[in-house]
């Protein structure tokens, strides 16, 4: 027998629905081999339209405007930097983390290659044996891994659910005694495009002299300042704290740069003093390499594209948004979100029928994400459409009209379009 495979052999069978999705929906191991804005083609030649892509401006095919920044920073310093941030760095790094700090308001920032590594960097850095963390029931995964790795070290951990102050409060106050206390959630909830309460939040954690840890990965760049009606994503994209009118001061804020502004980086809003410490013991500083070059460069060009087009940008999303969000509602789907981030995530309920839905999406022409358990909860599969800028009314319409097709699959199979219930609000 061979080894690697008795290791899979004794997987836990709640992986099973995982594995049956990415062997039968043909949503995942898709192999492009050509790439028109939202259009894609598969290694069949089968056309495809992309409402996988988290790049939400669409600065993903903006490679004209931030090509130069990031071939001029590789011919300065470099294709790879071989050695680890604590060692040595560019002084692209020091411009790029000041850029940073002055758009979204924080006294400092501090690079890292992605949010994965950032969380897994900053948490067992900072929770020690004793200490105290909670997690977001709906926190993205990393940050559970993150978690687990202090949970190791002697900390406890803790989960509260999404939007329960009073559950969140108890957990602080049984646990007053721990020297340090870290609240972690996401800023914007990656299957709904919900909206973490950063305003209930921060007063809450401040009174248990706690840190709130927040993941911005999807909102930066995308989400900022002065929300209002006509403009609910708000201006600027300087982050989800900004979108809510907090401060990072007393916050963590970290965020990935991949989704809003199509570069390869992560950062977090730190302090001078803790940006010290972390260079000393946040491990992917001190064990791997940093981002590269070309990336950085990318990323200081797309800061400054983002004033540019980002305003116009945002309210294209927007349209094509409500216009989605409301065609599946007006059929009937349950689409799990209370906001109108360009994530929506429609009901499927189970693991097959998101298999056979998912499958005939691929088959007419729709790239999206097919969510199993458990990356979502056992009776919450769903399917994840993203919208960008990039995509048209017309992938639009031509989506709802599938689903219309699935609708009516659903009911000759006996299939119900809504969990019983349960109902989220329809904005």
């Amino acid at each position: 027998m061979n080894i690697q495979n008795s290791f899979l052999q004794a997987s836990s069978s709640e992986r099973d629905p995982l594995l049956l999705v990415l062997k039968q929906s043909q949503q995942y191991d898709v192999r492009i081999t050509k790439v028109e804005h939202r259009e894609l083609t598969d290694v069949h030649g089968k056309k495809l339209f992309d409402f996988a892509s988290c790049n939400y401006l669409g600065f993903d095919c903006e490679q004209e405007v931030l090509l130069d920044k990031g071939v001029q920073a590789a011919k300065a310093f470099g294709m790879h930097t071989s050695r680890a941030r604590l060692m040595g760095y560019h002084e692209l790094f020091t411009q790029v983390e000041k850029k940073l700090a002055t758009f979204i308001g924080a006294e400092d920032t501090l690079l890292f290659p992605n949010t994965t590594l950032t969380s897994i960097g900053i948490i067992p850095a900072l929770v020690q044996k004793g200490d105290l963390i909670i997690l977001d029931k709906s926190a993205h995964a990393t940050m559970y891994q993150a978690a687990q790795m202090a949970r190791d070290k002697g900390a406890i951990l803790k989960s509260f659910a999404q939007g329960d102050m009073d559950a969140l409060e108890t957990l602080l106050k049984t646990h007053s005694h721990c020297p340090r206390k870290m609240v972690c959630v996401d800023g914007v909830y990656s299957m709904t495009g919900d909206y973490a309460d950063l305003a209930g939040l921060t007063p809450l954690v401040e009174k248990y002299q706690a840190l709130l840890y927040v993941d911005d990965g999807h909102g930066f760049g995308f989400v900022g300042e002065n929300p209002d009606v006509q403009h609910p994503y708000g201006s600027k994209g300087n982050g989800i704290i900004n979108h809510q009118g907090t401060s990072p001061a007393n916050t963590m804020y970290v965020a990935g740069t991949a989704k809003g502004l199509a570069a390869s980086a992560a950062f977090a809003a730190v302090t001078p003093e803790m940006k010290e410490y972390l260079m000393a013991y946040a491990k992917p500083l001190d064990y791997t390499h940093p981002s590269t070059p070309f990336c950085l460069g990318v990323l200081d060009a797309a800061l400054d594209l983002l004033p540019k087009i980002g305003e116009q940008r945002r309210a294209d999303v927007y349209k094509l948004t409500v216009s989605l969000v409301e065609g599946l509602r007006g059929l009937g789907f349950h689409v799990m979100t209370q906001t109108l981030f360009p994530i929506i995530s429609v009901w499927a309920g189970n693991t097959q029928t998101l298999i056979n839905a998912s499958k005939y999406l691929y088959q007419k022409g729709i790239f999206l994400t097919a969510c199993p358990y458990p990356t979502m909860p056992r009776g919450k599969e769903a399917l994840r459409i993203t919208v960008t800028a990039l995509n048209t009314q017309q992938q639009i319409d031509h989506m709802l009209m599938l689903f219309a097709d699935i609708k009516q699959q659903w009911q000759r199979a006996g299939v119900a379009l809504t969990p019983d219930g349960e109902s989220y609000a329809h904005v």
